[in-house]
Order: structure tokens, then C-alpha cells, then sequence
């Protein structure tokens, strides 16, 4: 426990740790999580993205660059104008399908009504 206590200490203060807090590490795994953790962590500091400097001609070639890749590209041969009848052709198609199931849906119902039997009283315990 010393030694774990001597160990936060010295993690905590970014300090290096003596050789026999060192020993110490093969033998508690809590306090080794603890150090490679922080090694981590000090390694991610160097990993930090630092702005890159961009000069104005650069962004203006790339500007011009996007600028004429939209002339060379073929525009859409549909518009929005087309996607809309789209909608409208695919909405009466659905509603023409709902009316012709809701029909025959109707008549299925009447046949499986028209199968039911009325139940009539028990006379004879012979029948069940």
C-alpha cells in the first residue's frame, strides 16, 4: 500500500519512479494500469493538430478548380420538376392498389361471415 500511495505520487507529479517502485509494478496491476494510462496520455499530447497556414493563392486555385469541375460535369438530365410527377404517378398507384384490396378485402369478409354458424342449445351430452 506505501508503494502504491509512493507511485500516484509520483504519477501525479510527472516525476520518474524510483527502481524499486518500478519492482513494484510487476506485482500490482492496479498501480501498472495507472502508469501506462498516464503513458497514454502523455503520448496523445503529441499527437495534437496545430493549424495549418494556408495562403490565400492556394485557396483561390482551389476555388477555381472546384468552380470548373462544376462546368465539365453533366448536369442531371431530371430536375426537380421530374421527381415530383414521380411522386404523384407512385401516390396514385398506391391509393389505386389500397381501393382494389379494401374492396376484396370487404367481399372476404362477407364469405368468411356467411361460413359462421349459428350455434344452436346442447339436447344430448351424446354430441360433445
Amino acid at each position: 500500500m506505501k508503494s502504491c500511495r509512493r507511485i500516484r505520487k509520483a504519477v501525479s507529479q510527472n516525476s520518474p519512479l524510483p527502481t524499486e517502485l518500478e519492482q513494484h509494478l510487476f506485482a500490482c496491476p492496479a498501480c501498472r494500469r495507472l502508469v501506462r494510462s498516464r503513458q497514454i496520455l502523455g503520448l496523445l499530447h503529441e499527437f495534437r493538430q496545430v493549424p495549418a497556414s494556408v495562403s490565400p493563392e492556394f485557396v483561390e486555385r482551389v476555388m477555381s478548380g472546384l468552380a470548373e469541375r462544376e462546368k465539365e460535369q453533366p448536369k442531371a438530365w431530371f430536375g426537380l420538376e421530374v421527381m415530383r410527377w414521380a411522386a404523384v404517378l407512385l401516390f396514385a398507384i398506391a391509393a389505386g392498389y389500397g381501393f382494389s384490396v379494401s374492396e376484396n378485402a370487404l367481399k372476404s369478409v362477407e364469405w368468411a361471415a356467411s361460413l359462421t354458424v349459428a350455434p344452436s342449445q346442447i339436447t344430448s351430452i351424446e354430441i360433445l
